[in-house]
């Protein structure tokens, strides 16, 4: 399972929105993430949001899927 986290604010200490990462730079804030970023070479992916778990899927018609 991976981990995704926002980027910190930029007024926030140390906070860049171009800050690098181990995967290279952070998007923009409203920057789109390819989703295989998020997948990979899995179908699913899942992702912690303010405590719950979200599982983002990809069908094989090619579309994602969000479910609590």
């Amino acid at each position: 399972m991976i981990s995704v986290t926002t980027p910190p604010h930029p007024a926030q200490p140390g906070g860049s929105a171009a800050q690098a990462t181990e995967s290279g730079p952070r998007p923009a804030r409203g920057a789109a993430i390819p989703s295989a970023t998020l997948l990979g070479d899995r179908e699913t992916v899942a992702i912690e949001h303010r405590g719950v778990i979200y599982v983002l899927r990809a069908t094989r018609a090619g579309k994602l899927i969000l479910t609590k």
